[in-house]
């Protein structure tokens, strides 16, 4: 509809053009009327003798005629001066103060103040576009309640969204994960039942959680005639993850409810979140089983690298021990000394194993801590002064702390079995990026040049670290005690290959067993 076509047509003498031309013409009228009155008086008082009849007008006095004059013109400004007053103030009453209203109401109303309003006036142009400016200021007042209200609604719901994308990101059991979904849907009470189905990898359909009734049938498969997302009550929406759908949310609305654009936005948002679930919960436990399947390799990896090839070498010697026991004593006391000693180190590298499994104490409170626990483990146990001097916790990988901690227990584990030293210092610090964690006793030291005890595991000792960009350093001279030195980067994704120190295997305290 046009302008002119929706305009209140506006009664003749109520136009401001009508109302001007009649203040004109009254004014014209007023000053007419007035000229003439005040000139018949004036020519009457110049014209007529006292007794009634004509004058002559040379006859006149001067004088007479002069003051007649002034009288008449003087009568004629007052006349003028009080015509023009009443008509500028009829004029400011119907322009100047309905206009200087009009714009300081809209000022204001572009200030944000969207309570003013203009008076109503009578049915002129200037009362009817007070009467728009108030019909304008309370669409505006409208249209901003309903934008706050629509916000505030878009504001709690994606704080609801987001409520619901932590439990996902935090839970990972997926039964309550859907739970809260179906919450979430029904958080307006308009859903009389909803459902969520999951997609399997043969393309079938699995039911995860359901509330209410009323739905018939299983979905269809991918592929095939999906169904509109709105038909009637019931409302179908595909769970899509990267393009790949991985399940189906149905709802049916209550009687009386719709599915309006503003529901199927959220219903839309909800069953994102839901794709999100299902994905997040098959994803954790896809990566928990291959983590499972890893450390099963890991582990019978470990058990025939180290413990099954120590195990068949203290069978082996066992053997030779017998044969060689009534024929050459000494030679068969030599083999079961080697024998405890390989029996010595397949214990040790089943301790190392079984707190692989189960690292607790590392996982409680860290490398640090688990080091002190050693610590005063041998103090408890065997008795051993212990010196400490070590660094806050260091940012390494779980994986990086457990090597350094296998590390440092076989040291302790040779001063134990090899050093019969009385006291043990235990030193960290980190310098240039890179953590440093150093061994000293005080015990009787041996040549690391010549064959010593416990060497057997000093190259498993050596590849873990190695395995990190780590270095492993020894000195040590007999009655000197022995100083085992290790060092690890302290740099994110630290590989082999770094730092790891060069020439011919070391040995480590005592002999690392």
């Amino acid at each position: 509809m046009s302008h002119e076509e929706g305009a209140t047509p506006v009664p003749l003498l109520q136009r401001l053009s009508t109302r001007l031309t009649l203040l004109l013409l009254a004014v014209v009228a007023v000053l007419a009327g007035a000229t003439a009155v005040l000139l018949w008086r004036g020519l009457d008082a110049l014209l007529l003798t006292p007794d009634g009849t004509g004058a002559v007008l040379a006859d006149v006095d001067p004088e007479a005629v002069g003051a007649v004059v002034r009288g008449t013109l003087i009568n004629l400004a007052v006349v003028v001066a009080v015509t023009v007053i009443a008509a500028t103030a009829f004029s400011r009453a119907l322009l100047a103060e309905p206009i200087a209203q009009l714009t300081d109401a809209t000022r204001a109303l572009a200030a944000g103040d969207r309570a003013v309003r203009l008076p109503a006036r009578d049915a002129s142009e200037l009362g009817q576009l007070a009467a728009s400016f108030n019909a304008m200021a309370d669409a505006l007042t409208e249209a901003q309640q309903g934008l706050e209200s629509r916000v505030a609604a878009r504001t709690a719901e994606l704080r609801a969204l987001l409520e619901l994308s932590n439990t996902i990101a935090v839970t990972t059991e997926l039964q309550p994960l859907l739970v809260a979904v179906l919450d979430r849907l029904d958080e307006a009470g308009a859903t009389a039942a909803a459902e969520v189905w999951e997609l399997g990898p043969d393309g079938g359909w699995s039911r995860l959680v359901a509330r209410g009734d009323g739905f018939a049938g299983v979905p269809p498969r991918p592929g095939e005639d999906e169904p509109a997302p709105v038909a009637g009550d019931l409302l179908t929406l595909p769970l899509r993850v990267r393009d790949r759908t991985v399940g189906l949310l149905r709802a049916r609305a209550r009687a009386g409810a719709a599915w309006d654009e503003e529901r199927l936005h959220w219903a839309t948002g909800v069953a994102a979140q839901a794709a999100v679930a299902i994905e997040n919960v098959r994803l954790y436990e896809r990566a928990r089983d291959e983590a499972t399947e890893e450390a099963r390799r890991h582990l019978a990896r470990e058990l025939h690298d180290s413990v099954s090839q120590a195990i068949y070498a203290i069978v082996l010697t066992t053997h030779a021990a017998q044969r060689r026991a009534e024929r050459d004593p000494n030679r068969a006391r030599e083999a079961l000394d080697t024998v405890v000693e390989l029996a010595e180190a397949a214990l040790a590298e089943m301790r190392a194993l079984i707190f692989e499994l189960r690292p607790e104490a590392l996982v409680d409170v860290g490398l640090v801590g688990a080091l002190h626990r050693q610590l005063d483990g041998l103090e408890l146990r065997h008795g051993l002064a212990t010196e400490r001097d070590l660094p806050d916790e260091p940012d390494l990988p779980f994986a990086s702390k457990q090597v350094l901690l296998r590390v440092v227990q076989e040291a302790l584990h040779n001063v134990v079995k090899h050093a019969r030293a009385n006291r043990v210092q235990v030193r960290g610090w980190t310098e240039d990026g890179r953590l440093h964690l150093q061994v000293r006793d005080d015990g009787v030291g041996f040549d690391p040049n010549a064959a010593f005890p416990g060497h057997l595991g000093h190259t498993s000792m050596r590849e873990r670290l190695a395995a990190l960009g780590g270095q492993l350093r020894l000195a040590s001279a007999p009655g000197e005690g022995t100083t085992v030195a290790l060092d690890v980067s302290l740099a994110a994704g630290a590989g082999p290959g770094a730092g790891v120190a060069s020439g011919a295997a070391t040995p480590t305290a005592g002999g690392a067993a």
